[in-house]
């Protein structure tokens, strides 16, 4: 009974730093994460585009004492390619974005003891946008920036030490004319 008890105390000694590092993760007021993922074109952006793929870096704050609201910086890359045959020959083609987006994320509240937490996100910023085309050995760019903004939500998964993200967004940037719609749904990790 007594090397029981030990091996359990032991089990709880071990096991006490790992949910104080995860919760302290969750309470710091500055955090850093990563992600990657596909980018899915729509509207007249999936007339031209593939899916290509997104990754950004992201910059969070959570006011102290303020449980359900967070805010996030994100820098983001997206690329899809495009490939259309003409009489003449083959034009191939890169869209890439650059944004850069300042959200608001709501925690949609959820039992105290789940690991999984959902969330909405809003935000806006800028996006530059360019093609590159190439036909034969002829290159052309050109590049645009304009306002975009992103609506979206996503699953917080806390682990120890550190969480990881599951997102889906939509974003659309102001150009002139039809404007450029996509969705990344990307993976993350933050710190």
């Amino acid at each position: 009974m007594t090397h029981s008890l030990r091996i359990l105390g032991l089990a709880a000694a071990l096991a006490a730093p790992s949910v104080l590092a995860a919760q302290a993760a969750v309470d710091k007021p500055v955090s850093f994460g990563v992600s990657g993922g596909v980018s899915m074109p729509t509207g007249v952006l999936d007339d031209e585009a593939e899916s290509g793929f997104a990754v950004a870096g992201h910059l969070y704050y959570k006011p102290v004492g303020v449980t359900a609201l967070r805010f996030r910086g994100d820098v983001s890359y997206d690329r899809w390619g495009i490939e259309r045959r003409l009489t003449g020959g083959a034009v191939t083609a890169n869209l890439r974005a650059l944004g850069i987006m300042a959200n608001a994320m709501f925690d949609v509240a959820s039992s105290s003891s789940s690991t999984v937490t959902p969330y909405l996100l809003g935000g806006v910023g800028l996006v530059s946008a360019e093609v590159t085309a190439r036909t034969g050995s002829a290159r052309r760019s050109e590049s645009d920036t304009n306002l975009g903004i992103q609506l979206g939500g996503g699953l917080t998964f806390q682990l120890s030490g550190f969480s990881t993200f599951l997102e889906a967004k939509y974003v659309n940037a102001f150009t002139e004319g039809d404007n450029a719609t996509w969705i990344p749904i990307t993976f993350g990790v933050r710190f």
